[in-house]
């Protein structure tokens, strides 16, 4: 089946797609030669085969030290290095508006909001205007990229949520979007004092894409809050606002499941996951398995407090239960998430300082970036994998955990507040704030008879396998085949 059926019915248009984030990154290295890599994230991993398939323009920011020596006069390059099939537009951001638009606005300001993590907001009026500004010079690429005729620009994210509206006003492009992380409720909107402004720049879609069902409620209820002109037909998931439809839809993201079923059987994977659990836990010990970005968002510290309660209620399981937990750096430019990075390894030694003993540590801590392959022998190697953000757009480790696990019956302890919970129902539910259930959860995963271990593993296996990242990119792009005018 080819991966993107929409390629072969849509109309010759070219595709250009804008996000913060780049596909690659050329980087100088110690003896001065051009390194080349792809950044970790599922962003730039989704969006790569599209762009291979499509052709056409990427749009994005170029911070690598090199990324301007290998780009031609118009700063682009093609891409992929060893096959180029679209091209790549590099923006030139300066330092003050790295961080106004990305270190202050994106994550300081509208990464915590959408998170609801209201005590970590931080506003600024002149990063905001530097926010815009960027905003501004992505929407001028996109339209000089078109070239005067139609084209589809697909724009990512929470860092160019005013670059529809600006894109909007050129008739022969037809806009859409999608939205990663969650949307907040109007309540919690409310406290940016350019709420308005975001919605009425996503307002310049034509198509708007959230995570969840419960994202697209609380945008249409933003919208029809804030614009008394606009009128919101919920039912029909639209938006009428001066003159223009925006049609609003839930497209729940996915993995490519695979890929990472494959990973997970070959010889070398299991080979890796059996030295893993000869190392951490005893022959008839398991293995608990955290895998995130040092986020305040993911509920790190909380899932240590949890694992603390499970070891001071259950002392049998001490020295024959380790939690395994890869925190990958990110944001470390920015002084909020170096503090929490400290305070995610502090809360780990506190846990070992307390329960350990010789030859067993209760909290393994990898402070570090894993490549795809050692991160599916962690998942093959794992009896349980805990995700407990506080509030999560999808969160694809639970996904790719269970991809991985055909044949060893992994458990899934899920937080409610993350959007994959909607779908992987057969998951342990938790409510991360909620400390003792949290840990009383993790005793039953590790508890489970074996038959009901195997029914919600092979459950979870199908629900993953039915829905994957390309059936993701084809439920999109067949709406966007749908709303998009014929030639």
């Amino acid at each position: 089946m080819p991966i993107f059926r929409w390629l072969s019915r849509a109309p010759v248009q070219p595709l250009i797609l804008l996000s913060n984030r780049e596909p690659y990154v050329h980087q100088r290295g110690p003896d001065g030669e051009v390194l080349v890599s792809r950044p970790a994230g599922g962003l730039t991993s989704a969006l790569q085969p599209v762009m291979a398939a499509a052709g056409g323009t990427w749009i994005a920011w170029g911070h690598g030290s090199a990324d301007f020596d290998v780009t031609d006069i118009g700063d682009t390059i093609g891409l992929p290095p060893e096959a180029p099939s679209y091209r790549l537009r590099r923006m030139r951001l300066s330092a003050e508006e790295v961080v106004g638009y990305y270190l202050e606005t994106a994550n300081r300001a509208l990464w915590p909001l959408c998170h609801a993590q209201l005590p970590r907001f931080v506003y600024d009026a002149a990063s905001w205007l530097a926010y815009r500004q960027v905003n501004e010079r992505f929407a001028a690429a996109a339209i000089a990229e078109a070239k005067g005729r139609p084209a589809t620009c697909w724009v990512q994210d929470y860092h160019l949520a005013l670059v529809p509206g600006i894109l909007r006003r050129v008739r022969h492009l037809f806009v859409h979007q999608f939205w990663h992380i969650p949307w907040p409720a109007p309540d919690i909107l409310r406290v940016l004092p350019n709420a308005r402004a975001l919605v009425r720049g996503l307002l310049g879609n034509h198509l708007l894409g959230f995570q969840t069902g419960l994202d697209v409620r609380n945008f249409l209820d933003s919208a029809r809050r804030m614009f008394r002109e606009a009128v919101v037909e919920p039912t029909r998931g639209l938006v009428r606002y001066r003159g223009r439809r925006t049609h609003v839809r839930e497209f729940p993201i996915s993995i490519d499941v695979a890929t990472f079923a494959a990973q997970a059987r070959t010889p070398e994977t299991e080979a890796h996951a059996r030295e893993l659990r000869r190392r951490m836990v005893p022959a008839d010990g398991q293995l608990l398995l955290g895998v995130d970005r040092v986020d305040y968002t993911k509920g790190i510290p909380r899932r240590f407090a949890a694992f603390a309660r499970l070891l001071e209620e259950h002392p049998e399981l001490h020295g024959r239960v380790t939690l395994l937990q890869v925190g990958v750096p990110t944001r470390t430019d920015v002084p909020e998430y170096a503090a929490f990075e400290q305070e995610v390894a502090d809360r780990a030694a506190e846990v070992n300082a307390r329960f350990g003993r010789d030859g067993w540590l209760p909290v393994e801590l990898v402070r570090e970036s894993l490549d795809q392959a050692t991160l599916t022998a962690y998942y093959r190697a794992a009896d349980v994998c805990i995700v407990s953000p506080l509030q999560d757009g999808m969160n694809l480790v639970a996904k790719e955990f269970v991809a991985c696990q055909q044949g060893r019956m992994g458990v899934l302890v899920l937080s409610r507040f993350a959007g994959a919970a909607r779908q992987l129902k057969e998951a342990l539910l938790i409510n991360p704030y909620d400390i003792g259930a949290t840990a009383d959860a993790l005793y039953r995963a590790l508890t489970l008879p074996a038959e009901e271990r195997e029914r919600r593993s092979l459950a979870l296996h199908h629900r993953v396998e039915r829905h994957t990242i390309h059936d993701w990119m084809g439920d999109i792009f067949a709406e966007v085949d749908r709303l998009r005018p014929r030639a």
